[in-house]
Parts: C-alpha cells; structure tokens; sequence
C-alpha cells in the first residue's frame, strides 16, 4: 500500500536554508585553505591566494603583505627592516593601508605587477618577525622619514635590459640617473642608511 506523502514542515526547510546561508557565510569570512607555494609565474604574478598565504603563516595579512616585500626586496635584516620602514612611512602607520599599497590588484608579485615595491618572494619566518615589529612600533624610523627606495646598480642592470628589448622591459625605461633627476624634481632628497650601501632612499625634501 502507498503511502500519502507528508510535507515537510516550513520550519525544517527554512532551518536547512538557514544552515546552508550560515555555511556560506562563514566560508566568505574564513580565509581560503591555500596550498599553492608562494611563487611569481613568468608574468611576474603570484597565483596563490594572499589571504590564504597570510592565514598559513598564521599572521595577519597586512603583517605577511609587509614581510614579503621585505624578502622580495633586500637581503639582510638591515635593508629589510630599511624598506619595511619605510613602506610603514608611505601609509603613516597604518596597518589597514599596507595590503592596498603592495597589491594594488589584490596579488602579490613582481613591481612591473605591482608598481611600489616586489611582493614576488614568500617570506621567512626571521622576515615575518621582522614585519611584525614594524607594525606593532617597536621599530623606530631609522630611515628619516624615507618612503621609497631604489637600488642603483640594479636600476641600470634593467635599464640595460630596456635598451636592448624596449617592448618586453618597457617598465625599466629610466636609468638610476634618471629616477633620480626626477625623484628630485618632485621635491625629494636622498636618504643614505648606515649599513644599507645599495639602497637609495627617498624622502620629501
């Protein structure tokens, strides 16, 4: 014998709705599970997510954005707490600012991606301790006020690159000499750190 179906009751379905909402919810706030290695591709572009990146090195995000370019840009702890100060000055201080100034696109990768600073190198953890101190102060302003830098010897290394292939280094059409002149015209002066021989920082004059 068949028997007469029963419909389930508006409050089991709107329950299950409920929790199928609340699931999606919490999805959207939790960090995605990323196991992708924080790796630029040929296009100078970081495919991993930076959320994801941030959560597995269990710091905020502006703390791993900070760190990576640190990593990405210098080669000890002097010239990366150089730069991570220096970033620190570009956005006064502010945490909330760092992620939007060093993946404007919401990716990390090389500074033709992302035009500030490289973000290209996942961090260690000795950089990752060094962003932290940055940005919970304990790091004073040791570059004067400098919020960018350039490293000559290497600026005329791509420009060299640009003479010879125009089209593909578009984005190192300046020699150091050139960055400079125009740095100044926009009324910079040069920083020089003690221990950071080549490193050029900039701040207003």
């Amino acid at each position: 014998m068949d028997l007469p179906r029963v419909s389930k009751p508006w409050f089991y379905v709107a329950g299950i709705a409920g929790g199928v909402a609340a699931a999606g919810l919490l999805r959207s706030l939790l960090p995605p599970v990323e196991y992708r290695l924080h790796r630029a591709d040929g296009r100078g572009l970081v495919e991993a997510d930076p959320r994801g990146l941030a959560a597995a090195a269990g710091v905020p995000l502006a703390t791993y954005a900070l760190a990576s370019m640190m990593q990405s840009e210098e080669h000890d702890d002097k010239g990366r707490l150089a730069v991570g100060r220096a970033a620190w000055n570009k956005v006064g201080g502010d945490a909330g600012k760092l992620f939007r100034l060093l993946a404007p696109r919401g990716r990390f990768g090389s500074q033709v991606e992302n035009h500030y600073a490289a973000t290209s190198t996942g961090p260690t953890a000795r950089t990752l301790e060094l962003a932290r101190a940055i940005v919970a102060g304990r790091v004073p302003d040791f570059v004067e006020g400098a919020t960018q830098w350039d490293a000559p010897d290497a600026q005329d290394k791509l420009h060299a690159l640009y003479l010879a292939d125009p089209a593909r280094y578009a984005g190192y059409h300046l020699s150091s000499a050139d960055l400079a002149e125009r740095r100044r015209r926009e009324g910079k002066r040069e920083v020089w750190v003690p221990g950071v021989p080549k490193t050029r920082f900039w701040r207003a004059a």
